[in-house]
């Protein structure tokens, strides 16, 4: 199986605030080459143009890293009795769940059901349990044996156990040790109950 290719995002990005865990990068550009093109909206007629321009690619890798992201951090559709948070009123999803070959299976978590005013004590398992829901096509379609997640309130910047993690454990067939497991951070922030 390979992967489009997610990276660590290099410190010196200049994103100053947006300490995203991971970067989708292209490869290193190819030479440049002529790309003809014709504009049909022209009130003249059509005109030719060429433009050059690089070719780029994607990286590709053979792990779960780029699976897991769009997996946990793609909103997927809120059941009927899911509770929206506050001042939101539309239950997300992605279109092309429209079009799944399996019954009841959808693209994305519902991770982003946990944005809510207060912290109940089940909001960590409300987590866990969209992480491990977004996760299971993996073991459903043969690419892992078994996955486990942890949900947990971690430390921010002011030292507070105020945002939400969750970490995923990947096991695939025959392995003993987990071939993933990295701790996630998320944005959602912990309120005073």
């Amino acid at each position: 199986m390979f992967d489009v290719a997610t990276l660590p995002q290099s410190p010196n990005a200049g994103t100053q605030g947006a300490a995203v865990p991971f970067d989708w990068r292209l490869c290193a550009p190819g030479p440049v080459a002529n790309f003809p093109w014709k504009d049909y909206a022209q009130a003249a007629g059509v005109v030719s143009y060429v433009d050059p321009l690089a070719v780029y690619a994607l990286a590709l890798e053979d792990t779960l890293q780029t699976a897991v992201i769009l997996s946990l951090f793609t909103d997927r559709r809120a059941r009927d009795d899911d509770a929206l948070p506050s001042g939101v009123a539309e239950r997300r999803g992605w279109v092309g769940d429209e079009f799944v070959s399996a019954q009841g299976d959808s693209w994305g978590s519902r991770l982003w059901l946990c944005y809510s005013g207060k912290v109940t004590g089940d909001v960590l398992e409300k987590a866990r349990f969209a992480a491990q829901e977004s996760l299971s096509w993996m073991v459903r379609d043969g690419i892992a044996s078994r996955v486990d997640v942890v949900a947990l309130w971690a430390a921010s910047g002011s030292g507070q156990l105020d945002r939400l993690a969750v970490r995923p454990t990947i096991y695939k067939p025959g392995n003993t040790s987990p071939v993933y497991d990295v701790l996630w951070g998320t944005s959602i922030k912990r309120y005073a109950q």
